[in-house]
């Protein structure tokens, strides 16, 4: 309003100079006009007349020179003129300012419309969900129906493999086992010697480290120290039965080379799978252990390891266990086990004696036994193998019992166990109530009566110490709490019978000792 109210008193204003002038205050729209009298009418004109003036002739009377009434003149003209320029863009502001308050206009109609639709497409989408959860409430009744119809279809066919598989072992026929659950694959080695010693791993050392004087990993029996290593094999648990270890303690007394030795025992290749589930048990026992390193190996590359386990110095193996997905097991892979040891010796030189080997950072002894590789999750391995006799132990343990009428030795009847669950192995009977069940399960089924006129393997054994027999079947030897004798048993005939058989069907299956060579069939547990 500023604008408007100086460009009027300057219009008012130049609008006089050519009126005679009236000195003095006036009033005029509201505002205090002060008239200034620049010169007399006419006298300009009077003067260039005579000729006697020029530009700078003032007049007789005190007024201003004809020059400087036609200067301001031309500020007058030159004013109107900026005058009429300020209007222009006044014009103009006004022009834009309605253009665009007639665009925002059409914006907010557009933003307005675009609301109203987004509001109709959440009711539409809440209706949809609403849709949706009906849906989905109906499906997962569906699902639960077929769940509760497929497990009792399952459940039929197990007990028809059951029936199929005691009489197929019953007559010394090669036993089929359906798939009873979701298909998968396992992998199974102990380091036995029946299944290729190591079945078909591979000891690699790196650039640094000798290959030769068992600087790999090797496979061993028994136990190498009382301060590293295992007491013996997590498979048998017996002297007999092989490990595979990086034995520090050979080479503190064989390597002069203080640089860490870093060892690899590399898996065969597996097959592409969405999934993997690897498990395996470990012995860390010493005080000089290093971390033991699990990859998958693709190619020729390593990567970053899957799992790293940190020392634990116990004599008791430990179970070990990594999942791996499509990232790794989209290509065909291998499973390596990397340990390391520091372990070297050095001189020691004594002043008029000679020297003297020191050993260092030699209990650093690292082993692994029964590894298992799965072509799935680890949660789609059932604890308990399909068929298995479930029974609550007096300890608030759980034990999974299935019966195998194929005649096998001991060690043979442990792999067929192990091959059905990582924690498998050949039952162990812990109490009289415990016997009385598996002797029920037994009588009560005529084909596992067949099969066991000939006695049924437990995990007894007195291989390591004669006549002190022990269960080997809780990692760890255990020594009988609860024995049932036949009279006259255990006689370890010709000196060479260690394993125990519930052997006397005629008396209810009471224990007798005999040769692990010999093939009979067995009851195969898994307990947690």
């Amino acid at each position: 309003m500023w604008l408007f109210t100086v460009v009027g008193a300057v219009l008012f204003f130049f609008g006089n100079v050519k009126t005679q002038f009236q000195p003095g205050c006036s009033f005029s729209s509201g505002q205090c006009i002060y008239n200034v009298k620049l010169g007399q009418a006419q006298s300009c004109d009077a003067i260039d007349g005579s000729g006697q003036s020029g530009s700078s002739t003032h007049s007789s009377s005190g007024g201003c020179s004809c020059d400087e009434i036609q200067n301001v003149g031309n500020d007058v003209t030159s004013l109107r003129t900026t005058v009429s320029d300020l209007q222009h863009a006044v014009d103009k502001l006004y022009s834009e300012m309605n253009i665009s308050r007639s665009s925002l206009t059409q914006t907010q109609d557009l933003l307005h419309a675009e609301q109203q639709h987004a509001a109709e497409l959440l009711v539409t989408l809440n209706s949809k969900e609403k849709i949706l959860n009906q849906t989905k409430a109906e499906l997962a009744n569906v699902l639960l129906t077929a769940k509760q119809e497929l497990d009792n279809l399952r459940q039929q066919l197990i007990n028809a493999s059951r029936q199929l598989s005691v009489c197929q072992g019953n007559a010394g026929l090669a036993i089929t086992t359906p798939t009873v659950y979701s298909g998968y694959s396992t992998f199974y080695c102990g380091f036995e010697s029946h299944q290729g010693s190591m079945c078909n791993f591979k000891a690699e050392t790196d650039s640094g480290t000798s290959t030769s004087l068992h600087m790999l990993w090797n496979r061993e029996t028994g136990r190498p120290s009382s301060s590293t290593g295992p007491n013996m094999d997590y498979t048998y648990e017996t002297s007999t039965g092989h490990y595979m270890t990086i034995n520090a303690l050979y080479i503190s007394e064989h390597s002069s080379s203080s640089t860490r030795h870093t060892l690899h025992l590399v898996s065969p290749s597996f097959d592409p799978a969405p999934n993997y589930c690897i498990r395996f048990w470990y012995n860390m026992h010493g005080s000089d252990v290093q971390p033991l390193k699990v990859y998958a190996k693709i190619n020729s590359g390593l990567g970053y390891p899957i799992k790293v386990i940190t020392p634990v110095n116990s004599v008791n193996w430990k179970l070990g266990e990594v999942e791996i997905d499509s990232e790794y097991t989209a290509n065909r892979f291998q499973i390596v086990f990397e340990g390391s040891t520091d372990a070297h010796y050095s001189y020691v030189y004594h002043s008029g004696s000679g020297s003297s080997k020191q050993y260092h950072d030699q209990y650093g002894n690292v082993a692994i036994d029964d590894v298992y590789v799965y072509n799935t999750t680890c949660k789609e391995v059932p604890v308990c193998p399909p068929g298995a006799y479930m029974y609550q132990n007096s300890d608030n343990t759980t034990s999974c019992y299935t019966f195998h009428a194929t005649p096998m030795s001991w060690y043979d009847a442990i792999d067929e166990c192990k091959k059905h669950s990582y924690n498998g192995h050949l039952a162990s009977v812990t109490d009289q109530q415990e016997h009385d069940y598996l002797v029920r399960l037994i009588q009560s089924d005529i084909g596992l009566m067949t099969a066991g006129q000939s006695g049924f393997y437990l995990s007894g054994n007195d291989e390591t110490s004669e006549n002190h027999f022990v269960w080997t079947n809780n990692g760890t030897p255990t020594s009988l709490s609860y024995s049932n004798w036949y009279p006259g048993q255990p006689n370890n005939v010709a000196s060479n019978q260690d394993c125990l058989l519930m052997q006397y069907p005629d008396a209810d299956y009471q224990w007798g000792d005999v040769d692990c060579s010999e093939k009979h069939s067995f009851i195969c547990e898994t307990r947690f």
